[in-house]
């Protein structure tokens, strides 16, 4: 058993909790929001039902799981630290001279960030080659893939030693070569958000039709073969002459996002204030959170028949 001490309570830090106390790991964890912390066990059991575990053993996985009152406690008897706190920079920087200050030089710390460079996280550490990006998604305790990125000053062995963790306890983990900021998944996830705001902007189709066309299209297909294989599978002549006719359309905005900007003008943020890009009327944010475990559950169990080799 790894003891780890988790610094951030919320989504992403109490979904990581979960998987790791599920894996037999031990999680201390922290939040400096006490209503975050307040409910935080209440969270854990529907967390593991989501991932099948029986009544009968959903108490003593979340027995490993602990909160404690104040940031310097995690470091307590841990092996390993993880930082989960808001994608704010000046806040991981915060978190990071915190734990340093109490925490063995040789102590790894490992950050969730999904968009930051690793690099800048680590900016001012005194130990920044104790620092790793290890990037879970959402939900932890569901979805399989871990990405688990180098800082410029990364020593190897964190990598070697959160990747051989994080394959024991059976995640599809991948190591990125060097440090880019949003990872592999997010990179790809948010070019195709971009050019669907894109087609908003244009005028091209509304949002649900864009759901439409990913639920009933890419999404059948991405889980089972990727971008890559399929290029190779329908000739690379052909992906080089779609991608020469489809490219100068594309979209390469980086500042000015109308679709966004107008609803955000508007106060409609999305699910928690009742309308955003579509509507969100009572009972669909519990309606789409079923959907999407589901899906995700449905998923898991068809990759499980797809071969993963590396030819």
């Amino acid at each position: 058993m790894t003891r780890f001490g988790i610094v951030g309570g919320g989504l992403m830090g109490h979904g990581i909790a979960v998987a790791l106390a599920k894996a037999g790991h031990s999680a201390a964890v922290y939040d400096v929001d006490p209503q975050t912390m307040a409910t935080f066990h209440h969270r854990v059991g529907p967390a593991l039902a989501q991932c099948g575990v029986p009544g009968s053993q959903a108490g003593p996985i979340g027995a490993r799981i602990t909160t404690v009152q104040a940031l310097h406690d995690i470091v307590r008897d841990v092996d390993v630290l993880v930082e989960a706190v808001p994608e704010r920079l000046e806040d991981k920087h915060q978190v990071m001279a915190t734990l340093e200050a109490v925490a063995a030089p040789e102590t790894p710390i490992w950050t969730n960030t999904s968009v930051l460079s690793i690099t800048q996280v680590a900016e001012g550490m005194a130990h920044p080659e104790r620092l790793a990006g290890v990037h879970w998604w959402n939900p932890p305790y569901l979805v399989p893939l871990v990405e688990v990125a180098p800082g410029a000053r990364t020593d190897p062995r964190v990598l070697d030693e959160a990747c051989d963790l994080l394959s024991a306890m059976g995640k599809t983990t991948v190591r990125l070569r060097r440090d880019v900021p949003g990872f592999v998944g997010n990179r790809l996830q948010f070019a195709l958000v971009r050019e669907a705001l894109s087609l908003l902007d244009q005028g091209v189709c509304d949002p649900a039709t864009i759901d439409t066309v990913m639920r009933s299209s890419l999404g059948l297909r991405w889980s089972a073969v990727g971008p890559m294989e399929n290029a190779d599978y329908i000739g690379l002549a052909l992906t080089r002459d779609i991608l020469g006719n489809l490219a100068p359309h594309l979209s390469t905005e980086k500042e000015v996002f109308p679709g966004l900007d107008k609803p955000l003008s508007e106060d409609r943020h999305g699910r928690a204030s009742g309308a955003g890009l579509l509507p969100w009327p009572s009972g669909r944010e519990t309606e789409v959170a079923e959907r999407l475990g589901a899906g995700i559950r449905r998923n898991l169990a068809d990759l499980r028949t797809v071969p993963n080799r590396e030819w």
